[in-house]
């Protein structure tokens, strides 16, 4: 599944190769910005065994996908995920972050979603001090449905759209 505008690079998404696809994930999970807006303050990075576990574990509840540019090749930048509560977007590749790659990748889960038959779709926790994330899926039709405070008294919301 791809997609493209006339200002950003073409974006596609491709099912995750495990296990080919955690070593391209480790810098990317290594990276302070990533885990602050994905996880949380203070979360050291992960190794390739707490990538793999991620993975899988995304994998049982859902669909888990790498997100490719082309950008004179197909390359990987990030992943996203696909699950019944949960839409995590990870643009892993720092030269790839404000150029509309997240937007694409949002607009082709939701695609998938929708060729699958599904309602609808939740990004059950987006924390609050990320405006970014909040933007983005507010952008894409998504409306707030809740709040709540993490066990780590992270403050985050809750978003739905209906497909």
């Amino acid at each position: 599944m791809s997609a493209s505008t006339s200002t950003t690079l073409p974006v596609r998404l491709r099912p995750l190769n495990l296990p080919d696809d955690i070593e391209v994930a480790v810098p990317w999970y290594a990276d302070q910005e990533v885990l602050y807006f994905s996880e949380g303050p203070g979360v050291q990075a992960f190794d390739r065994i707490r990538i793999e576990k991620m993975y899988r574990w995304l994998s049982d509840r859902g669909h888990v996908f790498v997100i490719e540019v082309f950008d004179e090749t197909w390359r990987p930048v990030g992943d996203a995920a696909l699950c019944e509560t949960l839409m995590p977007i990870v643009i892993g590749d720092v030269k790839y972050r404000n150029r509309g790659v997240g937007s694409q990748a949002l607009q082709l889960l939701i695609e998938v979603a929708r060729s699958r038959g599904w309602t609808k779709l939740v990004a059950h926790k987006i924390f609050s001090y990320s405006a970014r994330s909040m933007k983005l899926f507010e952008k894409a039709g998504f409306v707030r449905t809740g709040t709540g405070i993490d066990d780590q008294e992270q403050a985050y919301v809750r978003y739905e759209k209906m497909l």
